[in-house]
């Protein structure tokens, strides 16, 4: 799949802004501040409905503009597909073809957008929230049945968080007890089922990149005991000796909301012992692993969007990780320092003077 043209009016930093794209992506160049990773957001914005630096919409809006409005033109599995989303202060509509989705969320059926972020290190070293992030996304990406299983379990979560606050009889608990653990457990398996298929190709791709000889390895850490295959049977005991606890906290203290994933380099923890450098490609490998399993899953490749990670790295990791992808995805390279990745062959976009072009039409 490819973004071929894209139309900007009163997002963030562009007022007016039309571009058209390369099949085979662009090198983004521009000063810090120019927009570069600006546009990155607005193409991804189609995958996800929303940005990834912001969950309020009210903040994509130029400045003193009453509005936002977006348009591009991809093409998935060979077919044309016009896309457009706005937003002013109080709605948002995104349409497919001129037809308005009925959620959001459906967008993750249609169109796949991998994003290497400079924050992606957390993912190694920081807490939790940022592995279960990852994973909930790339299987979102991966299988649409885990969107509607999160959609599920978040709402029964919230009930029953809720529930904790009332006078409420066993029975009734009980009841949300039996749903949470059900749905909880077939999260849980869903997310099992893709670290099997994620592990081995994480421990290739970190071999490829860093030409390391360390064995790398994941583990899927529970929030709960969980010492069998009866994952079902072990949270609803688990929920039952902890019943006084989360009454008192009033709030739910086990379930896949809490879990997290261990990441071991030679059996030791890639967060507490790894170096920035391991970090940086364990998490670029992570990246490259999830664009790899959307494109098996969905016989298409997703667009692939670099915003300046590949800096930390030394040029022949970074050109590793390029001849990887070369010619088999569109990829978009956002950087100030263009050098170094001038030798890629991708077509260049000066930021500065598209702008400016645009703006004198």
């Amino acid at each position: 799949m490819l973004i071929s043209s894209l139309k900007l009016k009163n997002f963030r930093n562009y007022s007016n802004f039309v571009i058209n794209f390369d099949p085979v992506g662009a090198l983004i160049i521009g000063e810090n501040g120019i927009g570069k990773t600006n546009l990155l957001e607005s193409i991804s914005f189609f995958a996800f409905g929303k940005s990834f630096q912001t969950s309020r919409d009210l903040e994509l809006i130029n400045f003193s503009k009453a509005f936002f409005r977006i348009e591009a033109d991809f093409i998935i599995k060979n077919k044309s597909h016009f896309y457009e989303a706005a937003s002013d202060r109080s709605r948002k509509i995104i349409k497919i073809n001129r037809v308005s989705i009925a959620r959001i969320s459906d967008l993750y059926k249609y169109l796949k957008v991998v994003y290497f972020s400079p924050n992606d290190i957390e993912i190694i070293a920081g807490s939790p929230l940022y592995r279960r992030n990852f994973i909930d996304q790339a299987i979102s990406q991966y299988s649409f049945e885990y969107i509607e299983l999160l959609r599920t379990y978040r709402r029964i979560l919230k009930q029953r968080n809720a529930l904790f606050k009332t006078n409420y009889s066993i029975k009734e608990k009980r009841v949300w007890d039996e749903q949470f653990a059900h749905v909880g457990t077939n999260i849980i398996n869903l997310r099992l089922y893709y670290l099997d298929q994620f592990t081995p190709l994480l421990e290739k791709h970190y071999k490829d990149i860093s030409e390391a000889r360390e064995e790398l390895s994941v583990c899927y850490k529970y929030s709960f005991p969980n010492d069998t295959d009866e994952i079902f049977d072990n949270l609803m005991d688990h929920l039952l000796r902890i019943e006084e606890q989360e009454k008192h906290q009033e709030r739910s203290l086990a379930g896949p909301h809490l879990d997290d994933i261990d990441i071991f380099i030679d059996s030791r923890s890639a967060r507490n012992f790894s170096s920035q450098g391991q970090k940086r490609s364990i998490a670029i490998a992570m990246r490259l692993v999830q664009t790899e399993l959307i494109k098996e899953k969905d016989d298409d490749t997703p667009i692939l969007m670099f915003d300046d990670v590949l800096a930390d790295l030394d040029k022949t990791r970074t050109e590793r990780i390029i001849e990887m992808l070369k010619g088999k995805h569109q990829i978009f390279i956002a950087t100030p320092n263009f050098t170094n990745y001038r030798s890629f062959g991708l077509p260049e976009i000066d930021l500065k003077k598209e702008i400016r072009k645009t703006s004198e039409v």
